[in-house]
């Protein structure tokens, strides 16, 4: 009871604390940014405003384009990307407005992902083909796993490996994903276990995603089941990885083997699989 109540102060005075909080004078709110997958590449950026407002992007910190020349709240547009350059999978960008009085306001740091193919070194450093190296070397690095099962712990290694992702609209995370996964389960009965599964992506703002997931699985040697999931996005690394943690429970439906429990760290990204 001391707990609860010490969270219902704590609580209360956050809410109080935001009593004094200041909107800014113009919200900015991005509706879809993503890239086309074919040729010619265009940036298709849709967002509105609060106020009536000018509008520019500023692309990589280095190309300024001009939105919207005249005082609106809707503002669209379609960037040919033909003759940029970029050294990143991830291009970052900000919006910046103008209404009637003067006010500017920028928007926070937003990116967009690439096409894979379109990756051009400006500087002339790292090639297109020694960051695929560096990317395939970091990307098949194995997730550590916990496995808690029938009363005994366990240490597994696995790898899962996103085959072909759905993209709704935006570009940044795909709507849904299917991959296919192996484990290595160290001094357990069955060490061998390979998953095949889907993972639908919600993004949030606190962090990068969340995403339940349900797997259909088998050990090689009549242990098959499903396993319902979930996966928590942290942060980026590169601004190409996920640094994600994932909770598993695997079900046996006809019985025979105990059920199971996982908890696993990994890196997620779309870098080698196939966009539909």
């Amino acid at each position: 009871m001391r707990i609860l109540f010490i969270i219902m102060l704590l609580t209360v005075t956050v809410n109080f604390g935001q009593v004094d909080y200041e909107e800014p004078e113009i919200e900015i709110f991005l509706i879809d940014s993503y890239i086309t997958p074919e040729k010619p590449h265009k940036f298709k950026l849709t967002f509105f405003t609060s106020d009536s407002c000018k509008s520019k992007v500023l692309i990589a910190d280095d190309y300024e384009l001009v939105i919207s020349d005249d005082f609106t709240e809707d503002h669209r547009s379609e960037i040919d990307f033909t003759d940029f350059e970029f050294d990143s999978l991830y291009v970052p960008f900000y919006l910046t407005v103008e209404n009637e009085e003067g006010t500017i306001v920028q928007s926070e740091l937003y990116e967009v992902m690439l096409p894979s193919g379109t990756i051009v070194s400006k500087d002339g450093g790292s090639s297109l083909f020694t960051m695929c190296c560096v990317g395939g070397v970091i990307f098949g690095l194995p997730s550590p796993t916990y496995i808690y099962a029938d009363g005994e712990n366990y240490f597994g290694l696995s790898k899962e490996i996103p085959l072909f992702n759905y993209y709704s609209g935006g570009y940044n995370y795909p709507n849904f994903y299917f991959s296919l996964e192996y484990s290595y389960i160290f001094n357990s009965s069955s060490e061998h276990f390979l998953r095949l599964g889907g993972k639908k992506i919600f993004q949030i703002d606190a962090l990068e995603y969340i995403a339940p997931g349900l797997n259909v699985f088998t050990d090689f040697n009549g242990f098959n089941g499903i396993s319902p999931e979930l996966s928590i996005g942290w942060f980026k690394v590169y601004n190409v990885f996920t640094v994600y943690s994932r909770y598993r429970y695997n079900i046996k439906p006809s019985g025979g083997n105990p059920d199971f429990h996982e908890i696993s760290i990994g890196l997620y990204s779309t870098f080698f699989s196939i966009n539909l």
